[in-house]
């Protein structure tokens, strides 16, 4: 039985070399990940007892160490280093966004969908840039459902004034439905632009992207430019 095993791991190994990942199915991937934590165990059986127990390989992703190990057969270990898997992938994306340069529309939309694009729920992004419009700083709100974020005005302005930021960029995500924004995404948006303004800090952008990958911007829609002439007349 054991070398039964050992010839399947290393069948698996070497598929994994020459193919990558692309046509593996979800119990082979999760085979594979599992071979490192359990050197001695039928991976396969555990592999398809996660996939019942979270119904596919991004629930098995998705749940904490404490959730998988009510699976018959997952220790702490092996729970800790599937639950890390998803963190690690969000450090990288953060790491690999961090580099990329905001130097026209096609730049912040594709940075901007990189930030909000891995989550299951709301998320609002608030980036803090320098008078170079360089970044320095960001924000992550996240929501636990997809029907409203606990940001406020006051949370931005404040980060702003700590980092000396001289812009904010803003992005957001709507799990369900349409990418335009809504009466309260507007009136967030213009409430923000005003607070901000209020410290000579600029609105520069506001991104809404559905699951669609299809995206709002108010700047090309001329909303923030308009919220920036309404000050002005107000404050002028």
């Amino acid at each position: 039985m054991a070398h039964e095993n050992d010839g399947h791991r290393a069948r698996l190994r070497e598929r994994m070399m020459k193919e990558g990942l692309a046509a593996f199915q979800d119990h082979e991937v999760l085979e594979l990940l599992l071979f490192q934590y359990q050197p001695r165990k039928d991976t396969n059986k555990l592999a398809h007892k996660l996939l019942d127990a979270f119904g596919c390989l991004a629930g098995v992703l998705d749940a904490s160490p404490q959730q998988l190990m009510t699976v018959d057969g997952v220790s702490e270990v092996t729970a800790c280093n599937l639950a890390m898997l998803k963190e690690v992938w969000r450090r990288y994306k953060s790491s690999e966004i961090n580099r990329m340069s905001l130097d026209g529309l096609r730049s912040i939309v594709r940075y901007a969908n990189g930030l909000v694009s891995e989550s299951y729920n709301e998320r609002v992004v608030a980036v803090y840039l320098d008078h170079a419009t360089k970044y320095m700083y960001r924000e992550v709100f996240d929501s636990v459902s997809n029907e409203h974020v606990p940001v406020e005005v006051k949370q931005i302005v404040s980060t702003a004034v700590r980092v000396g930021a001289a812009g904010v960029m803003l992005f957001h995500c709507h799990v369900k439905g349409a990418c335009r924004p809504s009466e309260s995404d507007i009136s967030f948006t213009e409430q923000l632009n005003f607070a901000l303004a209020s410290i000579n800090v600029v609105l520069l952008e506001h991104i809404i992207f559905n699951n669609d990958n299809d995206y709002y911007s108010f700047y090309v829609h001329g909303d923030i430019a308009a919220m920036q002439q309404n000050y002005k007349k107000l404050h002028g």
